[in-house]
């Protein structure tokens, strides 16, 4: 019992080697699919359908950057060396497959060699299991057997139902009061000082329900510091198209 405690440990048998280098691999691949690599995938065609795919390099560099190595759980990747060691056995793993690309098309097909090269192209085998979408999916299953099994509700579930339905109505009414006003509010300003404001300006923005009514009320910009903001935004937007085109052009090398 002794030497079981505080003896050196037992060496991994082969099946538990395999598991554990699979863990390890699933680990990659996971980081890889997730935003936080900052791994640049594009969409291309395969055989009629739309694939996800990417460079060698680009996945290698990923492994490198500081987002890897919040996880203490993944593999340590000391060089380039091992990046690329680590991608080229989820090559042969099947977590992605090599494919050919042609410059300036989006069309792709399957490589007959599946060696791991840097320059070489390859396409997602691997989709990432959301433990939300599942969750999402039951409880759709869910709502909708509990929507035909209704009539044989209790009367005071019905009855719920109806008043949540009630309230429901009303602040969809509300809602569209608000938009009404603000717009009333707007076209007064306009006609009266010949500058808008909002109400709630950020109501109709891709932002939470919180975020919607913050701040409560927001000028509109005047004409020249409209103008300035849209050069600015012009030179932004042109030199993020410049950065793009470079991207581009590095893709299709």
């Amino acid at each position: 019992m002794g030497k079981d405690c505080c003896g050196p440990e037992a060496p991994l048998t082969p099946q538990a080697e395999l598991l554990a280098a699979g863990a390890s691999l699933l680990l990659i691949a996971n980081f890889l699919r997730s935003p936080e690599s900052q791994l640049k995938v594009r969409q291309g065609t395969m055989d009629g359908r739309r694939v996800d795919f990417f460079k060698g390099k680009h996945a290698v560099n990923a492994l490198l950057r500081d987002p890897y190595k919040k996880n203490p759980k993944r593999p340590e990747i000391k060089d380039r060396e091992a990046a690329e060691e680590q991608v080229a056995d989820l090559l042969k793993q099947g977590f992605f497959i090599r494919v050919d690309k042609q410059p300036k098309s989006k069309a792709l097909t399957l490589q007959q060699h599946q060696v791991f090269s840097p320059d070489a192209y390859y396409v997602w085998v691997y989709e990432v299991q959301q433990w939300w979408a599942k969750l999402a999916g039951f409880g759709i299953l869910g709502v909708i057997f509990a929507g035909v099994l209704f009539p044989l509700w209790p009367a005071f579930m019905r009855q719920g139902v109806y008043y949540l339905s009630l309230v429901a109505l009303g602040l969809l009414g509300v809602f569209f009061a608000i938009a009404i006003v603000r717009l009333i509010i707007w076209v007064v300003l306009k006609v009266g000082t010949g500058r808008g404001g909002w109400l709630f300006p950020n109501l109709f923005a891709d932002v939470g329900v919180i975020e919607s009514f913050i701040p409560t009320w927001e000028w509109d910009a005047p004409k020249g510091a409209k103008g300035k903001y849209s050069k600015a935004k012009n030179s932004d937007d042109e030199g993020e198209g410049k950065a793009a085109a470079a991207e581009g052009d590095d893709d299709d090398e």
